[in-house]
């Protein structure tokens, strides 16, 4: 889940829109000409630059062109005390960006006639949900998928979070800084079934239910971001189905895709998947802290797990799906997904920029007032970016192992080098 010191720092980022040394074998280039592989080479030293002045222990990037690869590199480090290198094959936490996969999910079931985007929640969930502020009117599936539910993430958690750590941290008490501790204390809880989790914030009985849990807005009339709607969101594919979420998704997402590196389950990773990193105050000086992993109590919101070349994969065939010729849904389904659903008379962020995801959005998927389809992500040890520019059929995914600022300067140097590629694309004959 994103939590607020994310929102604040991907807020840096929007306005700001090694270790490890560039090796041609490691690139996946395929049938580039002169133009492109100059733009490439470019780009490769600008973001090893990067990683030799930033914080951020490592980071990647990977670059679609139609359907094929033309850039994917990593740099630093995923695990910094055994010096393990950050590549397009290590598996991250890519956080919010896995509400575009309850997205798909959602528009697989309207597609195989079992929900519509217009039906009530209530009549698919095991418990009633009504804004306390408008009982009246029903919070529907469409509410839920543009943010515009009402439904809010300020519920009180109390004493610490319904999360588990996975791990111990490796550090000693007299090692770490009590901000440190005091957060490790915070997620050492016990992560909660899905159905049970929402019961507890959204219904008049749950132990987190509070009429604040809802803004004070007609749904349907209003944008809000909501971790809790895609939360819901999820929990609805589960009833529908019959499967749960993490089945679902693997069944009709990454089988078919052939995303072998995707999961939900830490428990179903090795030590491929990068260590997440926190900067932590100690004795006067900044320093990075790994900090232990965590299992959330709703992973539709932000729990997926992957890398880039499976996420290449995924983009590839959003940026597919557009243009009608997607493999996991039809046409009709993907101009649901992909296209504004939100009404014109909802107010909205005005900002105009190419990377901001708020402007207007499809089923989970953000649109930008130049068209880009995209997604952003942050938490605890994550910054992420995946979008794609149907202008020039370009796609890129990137993230990051701490949630820094200087991430801002890796997707903005991967900006450039998107818009300088215009003029040059690849030669796929």
């Amino acid at each position: 889940m994103i939590n607020l010191q994310a929102i604040l720092y991907l807020v840096s980022i929007l306005v700001l829109i090694s270790s490890c040394k560039y090796d041609p074998k490691q690139n996946h280039l395929k049938s580039t000409n002169d133009a492109l592989q100059k733009e490439i080479d470019s780009l490769n030293l600008k973001l090893s630059n990067i990683s030799e002045e930033t914080i951020i222990p490592g980071f990647s990037a990977t670059i679609v062109q139609g359907d094929e690869i033309i850039y994917s590199q990593g740099f630093g480090y995923s695990d910094v005390a055994n010096k393990h290198k950050f590549s397009p094959q290590t598996i991250h936490v890519i956080a919010s960006i896995s509400k575009t996969f309850a997205g798909v999910a959602i528009m697989k079931l309207v597609e195989d006639g079992l929900l519509e985007l217009d039906d009530p929640i209530n009549d698919y969930l095991p418990f009633e949900i009504e804004s306390p502020h408008y009982p009246e009117v029903d919070i529907t599936i469409r509410h839920l998928v543009t943010h515009t539910s009402s439904l809010n993430d300020d519920f009180d958690d109390g004493e610490k979070r319904p999360s588990e750590l996975v791990e111990q941290s490796i550090y000693s008490k007299d090692e770490m800084p009590v901000e440190l501790a005091e957060d490790i204390y915070y997620y050492d809880g016990v992560a909660l079934p899905l159905e049970k989790y929402e019961k507890e914030i959204f219904t008049p009985n749950g132990k987190w239910y509070d009429k604040n849990n809802f803004s004070n807005f007609k749904p349907g009339e209003q944008y809000e971001y909501s971790n809790e709607g895609s939360n819901l969101a999820g929990l609805i594919i589960e009833r529908v189905s019959g499967e749960t979420f993490s089945e679902f998704t693997r069944k009709f997402i990454f089988q078919p895709l052939n995303m072998t590196n995707s999961y939900w389950e830490y428990k179903d990773l090795d030590r491929s998947v990068s260590k997440l990193y926190k900067i932590y105050e100690k004795e006067g000086d900044s320093k990075v802290y790994e900090f232990p992993r965590v299992n959330e109590g709703g992973q539709p919101c932000g729990d997926l797990k992957s890398n880039g070349d499976d996420l290449a994969k995924y983009v590839i065939e959003m940026k597919n799906g557009l243009n009608g010729k997607g493999k996991i849904l039809n046409a009709k389904s993907y101009q649901t997904l992909l296209n504004s659903q939100l009404g014109k008379s909802i107010p909205r962020d005005r900002d105009e920029s190419a990377l901001n995801d708020e402007y207007d959005i499809g089923v989970f998927w953000a649109i930008s007032k130049p068209g880009y389809r995209l997604h952003k992500g942050g938490s605890i040890g994550v910054f992420s970016i995946l979008y794609f520019n149907p202008m020039n059929d370009i796609g890129v995914i990137s993230y990051c192992n701490l949630a820094h600022p200087d991430f801002g300067k890796i997707v903005n140097t991967i900006k450039n080098f998107e818009e300088n590629i215009k003029e040059a694309p690849a030669d796929n004959n």
